[in-house]
């Protein structure tokens, strides 16, 4: 891969990890970790390259800073058509919809009831038919004094910011991925292109040694030697080729398009040169932002509202009624009403409630379990992004200085 991909990769890694969403650290996870991050450590080379700063913020439109208006189509497309980010919307309209069926049992439930029959009652009606109309509005408020409704709002409340944490992931890695194909398709261009044009030059030489053979100026051995490396340099192409369609298949997927409409990038042949130097947080603050620990701290706040509806559910249900209506009948009118209270209570129910807790109490373990792995993948992600970014920037060192060697040594 050339330098300015491999930069450009390392960059993506390190900025598609930090993410970016609303500060929460990663409370009771009881995961104990370094206050530094240990890459960073003075013996690493180049490790002045990460500066670690607390009030360092995630950059929103990193993609804008590779110049690159092809890029920041691509993002933008991207964003309006991609299935699995339109798919993480739809699950987060679908988390604000149960929110507020939660927050509905909190309110009074008033129902209109209208009816009208007209029949013979026998005795009641004088063995006559007469026409009975009545309209009433009736209405059902649950106290919730145990908190069970209360809980389960509170569950779907943390269900819904979940969503939004994974939507906002779904997001940051949707937007690394598009650049990182990009990036390789425009890689995959450049190597075509020398390759052919090795592949061409290699040829010239095939026949100029081929017709200095002739001339018994060469031996057999150099036209071998000449048609093996034009040989292996063409056996390089169909490879080559292969790579850049996969490559423009997968950046067309990830625009929403179907595979093979993408064709041609008309990148620009050069970039301006990136800063090599990246400003993060603290680990602490790093997990703060990053919206996959977001999401799995928010799914073990839900498990816990949820076995606090559970526990509720062995205490009692009570609820206020009430009536108000109109009844007309032939020939009597009348406007019944009513108010009263209801208490249901468990008594016999089997274990059933017990087995709602229990059941409860293993979602909030492995509620709690996940978060703290969660956790862990981001500290294992992040180090090993920022190791493999100080590494890939000592190997182009590298790179440098045995170029600068081999050009002094060329003009001495």
């Amino acid at each position: 891969m050339l330098k300015l991909e491999r930069l450009a990769a390392s960059v993506l890694a390190a900025a598609s990890i930090i993410g970016c969403t609303n500060p929460v650290g990663p409370q009771g996870s009881d995961v104990a970790f370094e206050s530094s991050w240990k890459t960073l450590s003075p013996t690493q080379d180049h490790a002045d390259l990460i500066v670690s700063n607390d009030e360092s913020k995630t950059d929103q439109e990193w993609w804008s800073h590779f110049h690159d208006p092809v890029l920041v189509n691509l993002v933008g497309e991207a964003l309006a058509g991609n299935k699995s980010l339109g798919i993480a919307r739809a699950r987060v309209e679908e988390a604000r919809a149960g929110r507020l069926g939660a927050q509905s049992a909190l309110a009074p439930q008033v129902n209109a009831v209208a009816s009208g029959e007209r029949g013979n009652r026998g005795l009641l009606t004088n063995d006559k038919s007469v026409t009975v109309n009545q309209v009433a509005l009736s209405a059902v408020w649950e106290l919730d004094l145990f908190g069970r409704n209360q809980a389960r709002t509170a569950q779907a409340t943390a269900i819904l910011q979940s969503t939004q944490a994974s939507e906002q992931a779904v997001r940051v890695a949707l937007l690394s991925e598009v650049a990182r194909t990009y990036f390789e398709l425009r890689n995959l261009d450049r190597q075509i292109g020398l390759t052919t044009s090795n592949l061409a030059t290699q040829r010239r030489t095939l026949k100029l040694v081929e017709a200095q053979q002739r001339g018994a100026f060469v031996s057999n051995f150099d036209v071998q030697r000449a048609a093996a490396q034009t040989s292996a340099t063409e056996a390089r192409l169909p490879s080559l080729r292969a790579a850049r369609d996969a490559a423009a298949n997968r950046l067309s997927t990830l625009l929403g398009r179907a595979p093979g409409m993408l064709l041609q990038t008309d990148a620009a042949e050069s970039q301006p040169a990136l800063d090599g130097r990246i400003v993060v947080s603290a680990p602490a603050a790093v997990l703060a932002t990053r919206p996959d620990v977001r999401a799995a701290e928010r799914r073990f706040a839900a498990s816990i509202s949820a076995r606090k509806a559970a526990v509720a559910e062995l205490f009692p249900n009570i609820s206020l009624t009430a009536l108000f209506g109109v009844q007309d009948a032939t020939p009597f009118s009348s406007t019944p009403w009513g108010i009263g209270v209801g208490l249901v209570q468990p008594v016999l129910n089997f274990g059933r409630i017990r087995s709602q807790i229990d059941a409860a109490d293993a979602r909030q373990t492995q509620a709690f379990l996940a978060y703290q792995q969660t956790v862990l993948d981001a500290l294992e992600d992040m180090e090993s992004a920022m190791s493999a970014y100080l590494n890939e920037q000592s190997r182009n060192a590298s790179y440098a200085v045995n170029k600068r060697r081999h050009s002094q040594l060329r003009q001495a």
